[in-house]
């Protein structure tokens, strides 16, 4: 009796050949395409030094530049918002809170989009005066987003926030009569 071992197989079984240039090829290709898509990512970004993640403009002229970007800013709120151009005192009114929220975040969001100043102790100036319309429009967003009873105090300490902001923009020269 014979063993299978012992008889001749018709079919050799060998290992399937090794495709290695092909596969070098194929990695090759792909990491050149894969250089070549981030080169030009880089180049279309313009080369700005900031991320693209903050969105604010890069700094630019000076702070006549920033307080004239301001008032369009102002003047552009005031007509979108009309709430914000009825004067401080219609801000302390309950009833009013989400349309001055609105209009409050409305005019930080304008000013953020004013490039700020070159020069650095301009930029400080102009970077302070938008801190506290951060302040402002985050006061305003935490009295509309509670549940609980909103005070007097809260909405005036809110309202406070955003006069101040005003007045700050005003004192670099902004003209920001339009908002009340």
């Amino acid at each position: 009796m014979k063993l299978l071992e012992d008889v001749p197989s018709a079919v050799a079984h060998r290992p399937p050949p090794r495709r290695t240039k092909l596969t070098l090829g194929l990695a090759a290709a792909f990491l050149l395409v894969a250089a070549v898509v981030g080169v030009v990512l880089v180049a279309s970004s313009g080369g700005s030094g900031g991320s693209a993640a903050d969105g604010e403009p890069r700094p630019s002229g000076t702070i006549a530049d920033w307080a004239a970007g301001v008032t369009d800013a102002c003047t552009t709120v005031a007509a979108e918002q009309p709430i914000m151009a009825q004067g401080p005192e219609v801000r302390l009114d309950v009833a009013n809170l989400a349309a001055v929220q609105t209009g409050t975040s409305a005019l930080v969001a304008a000013v953020h989009d004013v490039p700020l100043p070159a020069d650095e102790a301009e930029q400080a100036q102009a970077s302070a005066a938008v801190a506290v319309g951060d302040q402002a429009a985050q006061a305003w967003t935490a009295l509309t987003d509670s549940s609980a009873e909103t005070s007097a105090e809260q909405v005036a300490q809110a309202a406070e926030l955003t006069a101040g902001f005003v007045e700050g923009m005003t004192q670099l020269g902004a003209n920001c009569a339009p908002i009340g």
